[in-house]
């Protein structure tokens, strides 16, 4: 099953990495102004711009109940046919990232931006552990990887203490498994489960596929859909098996009234 960037993805998001970086060397917000077709780009008012922003989102985001939007999400029909599913491994990424960009000589990229982002603050709210426990509930017949992050993170990143989901949230109850990596190295690897399981979970990872076993995979990504409408929010789910994706979806929620309330599907080009 392939959840994963193009090579040029890739190249063209470390090349704008590479220009932020150097942009940030400076503390003094250097203004660039170039012309390009009409309009001017001015950094400082870039900078003051995604500070507004942030701090409208920031302040937003603390008002909103997710809870609630779980139980709307695991009311759709397929993640109803995901749980029926039988087999028993559930790969789960809750941080599906996509990374649209361009590399070349804009002077958009020179600039300093401002430092925080409300992505990291809409993960930690999101997927706080109550909400997890809700999913590992739900799917109470799985047994959960949750690997986080862009598909090109590893299984094994994911399975270092200080990266892993499961050991920083204190998710109950913390299973251990046995993974064969590459080099065909026995490691340990954390897993979870509505109930304890007495058997433990051994898989052996794969080069072009995740593992030689059996498994389902569920991405999700929840964001607000812009900085107009923060409370607004797009989720998208992709669900597959080992072998190809299943489904997209692409739908809007709104908070409104303490409550989520389901505006519209759009539809979503498969890979």
């Amino acid at each position: 099953m392939k959840f994963a960037f193009s090579f040029l993805s890739l190249l063209s998001f470390l090349c704008i990495q590479a220009q932020e970086n150097d942009s940030m060397r400076n503390d003094k917000i250097e203004d660039v102004v170039v012309v390009l077709g009409r309009e001017k780009i001015v950094c400082q008012k870039i900078y003051d711009q995604e500070k507004t922003i942030y701090e409208k989102q920031s302040k937003e985001l603390r008002k909103l109940n997710f809870e609630t939007l779980f139980d709307e999400i695991l009311k759709l029909k397929e993640l109803q046919k995901l749980k029926s599913d039988e087999r028993k491994i559930l790969v789960f990424n809750p941080n599906y990232t996509t990374i649209i960009s361009s590399c070349g000589n804009n002077s958009y990229y020179n600039c300093k931006h401002y430092e925080k982002h409300i992505h990291d603050e809409v993960f930690e709210k999101v997927w706080k552990k109550n909400n997890y426990l809700k999913i590992q509930k739900f799917f109470d017949n799985k047994l959960i990887i949750p690997l986080v992050g862009s598909p090109f993170s590893s299984f094994e990143q994911n399975m270092r203490d200080e990266n892993n989901y499961l050991k920083k949230h204190n998710i109950k109850p913390l299973l251990k498994g046995i993974y064969w990596n590459l080099n065909n190295e026995k490691k340990e690897f954390y897993y979870s489960a509505y109930q304890k399981s007495t058997e433990n979970l051994e898989i052996h990872l794969l080069k072009y596929k995740m593992m030689s076993e059996d498994y389902l995979q569920l991405d999700m990504s929840l964001f607000p859909v812009s900085e107009e409408n923060s409370i607004i929010y797009r989720v998208k789910i992709i669900v597959g098996n080992e072998e190809k994706e299943l489904n997209r979806l692409n739908i809007l929620y709104q908070y409104k009234d303490g409550n989520w309330k389901f505006l519209k599907e759009e539809k979503l080009t498969l890979a």
